[in-house]
């Protein structure tokens, strides 16, 4: 995946997937009726992927926390498990906003990048489950729940990417290297210790140990000496 040619998503990830498309402002009584809705049902299906579980929550459950009819759901989301990806990806936007927000500009590129991914990775940590079923779905979703999860991942690309331009306009990163590539190389390292995360593989102090490593070892020699 490149970000070269990925438009940079505004920092406020409120929900994606299917409602990324709509602009508000521009949206009559009824079509902003059907965007609350579907925003009750994520928020309802999110809450109890977090205390029930992906596979012990029923839509039932889902629809009636909603407060709409059971028949009713399939109107607003293309199956459970398209479910589970909007809810998860509503968090984890939510997690990756605040993180980049927070990000030191006077810090070092390592320091920067390690704020982020650990501030992410925390927020995992304390929510194993959610997390732990999205990964196990992941490799099962339909079209329209990987375009969710893409869009996503191309946000977190682009603005990684650009905070590496920033540093390299800076002095403090080697301007010839591919700021696109170097942020997909990151995130995947980053993703293959979440997964070993939220299956209880490694423990967060591992976790993060891990993570302090492989991100050194992506921006060695790239960035100036101290």
């Amino acid at each position: 995946m490149s970000v070269t040619d990925t438009p940079l998503l505004s920092a406020d990830l409120p929900l994606l997937g299917a409602d990324a498309a709509f602009d508000e402002t521009e949206l009559g009584k009824r079509e902003r009726n059907k965007l609350d809705k579907r925003r009750r049902i994520v928020a309802a299906a999110t809450e109890l992927f977090q205390e029930k579980g992906f596979d012990d929550t029923t839509t039932a459950e889902i629809a009636s926390a909603a407060g709409i009819g059971a028949g009713t759901l399939y109107l607003y989301v293309e199956s459970k498990e398209d479910l589970l990806v909007s809810a998860f990806l509503n968090v984890a936007g939510g997690a990756w906003t605040e993180a980049f927000e927070r990000v030191d500009p006077e810090a070092n590129v390592v320091d920067q990048v390690m704020a982020l991914l650990l501030h992410v990775t925390k927020h995992h940590n304390a929510d194993r489950r959610l997390a732990r079923s999205f990964f196990k779905e992941l490799p099962f979703l339909s079209e329209t729940g990987l375009a969710g999860a893409n869009t996503l991942v191309s946000w977190f690309l682009a603005r990684l990417a650009q905070l590496f331009d920033v540093a390299s306009a800076n002095g403090h990163l080697d301007p010839d290297v591919p700021k696109d590539r170097l942020a997909l190389n990151i995130y995947a390292q980053w993703q293959l210790l979440m997964r070993r995360l939220v299956t209880d593989r490694f423990s967060y102090g591992q976790t993060a140990a891990e993570l302090d490593q492989c991100v050194r070892v992506a921006l060695w020699g790239l960035t100036p000496k101290t």
